[in-house]
C-alpha cells in the first residue's frame, strides 16, 4: 500500500500546474553552461516582461586559496542568488553557500568577488554556481586555484574572437585564420567530433596571444581518435579569460 500510495503521490504532484521545468544549454566565454528557466503558478515564465535569455558568468581574477571574482552577465532584475562552490564536476550543486547576492533593477549582481571554502582551498580546479533559492535560474562555471588576474575584457579590447579554416592535411593537421583574438590571452586548441562545438574535446595544443593578439600558432594536430572522421569540430578557447571561438571543417587535404 506504501508503494501504491508513493505512485498516487507522484502522479499528483506531475499533474499540478507550473510543475514542468524548461532547460536550456548555452555557452558562456568558453564554458557550456546549463541554464534553468522555471514556469510560475500560470505556467508562464517569472519575467515575461522585459527579461529574457538566462544569466551566465565567467571568471575575472582568482586569489589562490581566497577568494574568485565573477563578471555576471544578463542575470535577472531585483532577484537573490546563493554563491555555491563544490569539488570539480559537481558543477557546484549542493556546495557550500559562501554569500548570498541581489541584482538591481538592471540585473548587476551587489557582489562579485567570493571566499573559497576551507576545505576546498587546496584544490587545483573548483566548480562555482549562483542559482536563485526564488526563481530558480542559475548559472555555472569553473576556475584554476591560482592567482590569475585577468583583465576581462582586456584594455580596448571589443568584439569577440572567430576564425575560418585556412587549411587541412587529411588525418595530420588543420590550420586556421583567426581574426580579433584578444591580446596577450592564452588559448587551449580542443578537437572534438562534429556537432559538439569542440566542447571537452582533446587539447591538442596551448596557444598564445601577443599585445596586438596575434595566434603564436595557427597549425595544429589531429588526435588519433578523429582520424577518419569526415568532419571535425575545433575550438580555441581561454581558461583565463574565457574568450573562445569555434568551427569545424572537412577531414580531407584542402589548401
Amino acid at each position: 500500500m506504501k508503494v501504491l500510495s508513493a505512485i498516487v503521490l507522484a502522479a499528483i504532484l506531475l499533474t499540478l500546474p507550473g510543475s514542468s521545468v524548461l532547460a536550456a544549454a548555452a555557452s558562456t566565454n568558453g564554458i557550456d553552461t546549463l541554464v534553468f528557466s522555471p514556469a510560475d503558478i500560470g505556467g508562464t515564465a517569472i519575467y515575461g516582461g522585459g527579461y529574457s535569455g538566462y544569466p551566465t558568468f565567467s571568471i575575472a581574477s582568482v586569489v589562490k586559496g581566497t577568494s574568485v571574482t565573477i563578471v555576471g552577465h544578463n542575470f535577472p532584475p531585483n532577484d537573490t542568488f546563493w554563491v555555491r562552490m563544490n569539488w570539480m564536476g559537481t558543477k557546484g550543486v549542493s556546495g557550500a553557500i559562501m554569500e548570498t547576492v541581489t541584482t538591481n533593477s538592471s540585473g548587476v549582481l551587489s557582489d562579485t568577488t567570493y571566499p573559497i571554502p576551507a576545505f576546498l582551498a587546496g584544490e587545483y580546479k573548483i566548480a562555482i554556481r549562483l542559482i536563485s533559492p526564488i526563481t530558480g535560474y542559475y548559472a555555472y562555471n569553473w576556475f584554476y586555484n591560482n592567482t590569475a588576474p585577468v583583465s576581462y575584457p582586456p584594455a580596448g579590447y571589443v568584439s569577440y574572437p572567430t576564425f575560418a579554416i585556412s587549411a587541412v592535411q587529411q588525418n595530420t593537421n588543420v590550420t586556421i585564420w583567426p581574426n580579433n583574438f584578444p591580446p596577450n590571452d592564452t588559448f587551449w586548441v580542443r578537437l572534438n567530433w562534429m556537432y559538439t562545438k569542440g566542447v571537452a574535446g582533446a587539447v591538442m595544443q596551448t596557444v598564445t596571444t601577443d599585445a596586438n593578439g596575434v595566434l603564436n600558432d595557427t597549425t595544429y594536430p589531429i588526435p588519433d581518435f578523429l582520424k577518419g572522421s569526415y568532419k571535425i569540430a575545433i575550438r580555441l578557447e581561454s581558461p583565463y579569460s574565457g574568450y573562445y571561438a569555434y568551427n569545424w571543417f572537412y577531414n580531407n587535404d584542402a589548401p
